[in-house]
């Protein structure tokens, strides 16, 4: 006999859970009973499913308007995680409502949309109505696994990343000689635009420091030990380079930094206070690790690696705080 669907896996969970759970507790009746199931799926479907969710209009089940009555309409989102089933009586009539820009958005019938602080102004441009609307948004599971999902249909990033996994995992995984961790060095100033002029110098300055062993160790101090680099009688700081040379190598110990992460980070401490910390340690790759797990641990994103973790903050910091210039090949050149 045929497994059923995800969505009807999560119905019978939730049922089966007295009508309340978290995701967690969705995710572990479901392997329990089901067997292996992909995470990312049971965290998009239940998306799917919770009426006022605002992320599931980005799905095919909710693109268009509708009264909230079909299959799919089951759950209530409590936030930070947690889910119980959906009573009209109790929550409301929701619907996907066309707002007057023609997007699809969840609300409760009856309710009148209008943006922060009243409606939307005309001349707003659409980048600073979609910058506005995330910063409201607090992190969450959900929108976690929103970005990675967005991330996973990025035909472009994904090949370029999977050539260097290639190179750094299996062609020269280690860094023991010039030609080497030149051919790594020049791969990722090529892929990621990063204007390193001289990258001989910049592979000798690694080879000299014997990452392989502070690699295997995951001592921290090391992007921030060969991000400083001599070149012509003075020293660079190559921070976010070094980061991704490291990062590449072992991409769910070492996440990267850079200017997108870096504005992300600021933005939450100074919206939600998540962690006090200064502008300046998120220059110190250990203060910066630390950072990202109190981030973590205060919006209860533990599921989710560091790497996860720094792919959302990129490309929401990406969609928040867009460039003002064209960057080469549509690669993460600004990290």
């Amino acid at each position: 006999m045929s497994r059923p669907y995800v969505w009807q896996m999560i119905k019978e969970a939730i049922e089966a859970l007295d009508g309340k759970a978290t995701y967690a507790e969705i995710r572990d009746y479901i392997r329990t009973k089901f067997g292996d199931v992909n995470k990312s799926t049971i965290t998009c479907q239940t998306i799917v499913c919770s009426v006022n969710h605002p992320s599931r209009v980005h799905y095919p089940e909710n693109k268009k308007p509708r009264a909230c009555t079909s299959q799919y309409d089951f759950l209530f989102n409590k936030g930070r995680g947690k889910v119980e089933l959906y009573d009209p009586a109790m929550h409301g009539l929701w619907e996907l409502r066309e707002d007057e820009y023609g997007r699809t958005k969840t609300a409760q019938q009856g309710t009148i949309e209008v943006g922060a602080g009243g409606a939307t102004p005309k001349h707003q441009t659409k980048s600073s109505q979609k910058r506005e609307s995330l910063k409201l948004e607090r992190p969450s599971p959900e929108l976690i696994t929103e970005y990675l999902r967005k991330w996973d249909k990025l035909e472009n990033y994904k090949l370029q990343e999977a050539s260097l996994t290639l190179l750094f995992k299996e062609l020269c995984p280690e860094n023991l000689n010039i030609e080497h961790v030149l051919l790594k060095v020049s791969a990722l100033n090529d892929f990621y635009s990063t204007n390193i002029f001289d990258t001989f110098t910049v592979a000798k300055h690694i080879l000299a420091h014997r990452i392989d062993p502070h690699l295997k160790n995951e001592n921290y101090k090391i992007v921030n030990a060969i991000a400083a680099i001599p070149i012509k009688g003075k020293t660079r700081n190559f921070y976010s380079f070094a980061s991704k040379y490291c990062s590449h190598h072992k991409p769910e110990v070492f996440p990267i930094y850079d200017s997108f992460v870096e504005k992300m980070l600021l933005h939450y401490r100074k919206s939600d206070r998540f962690y006090e910390f200064e502008q300046g340690d998120l220059k110190k790759y250990d203060q910066f690790i630390k950072i990202i797990r109190k981030f973590k641990q205060h919006y209860e994103l533990e599921d989710f690696s560091l790497r996860e973790i720094d792919i959302f903050l990129w490309l929401a910091g990406k969609e928040t705080f867009p460039k003002t210039y064209s960057t080469k090949r549509g690669s993460r050149s600004a990290r």
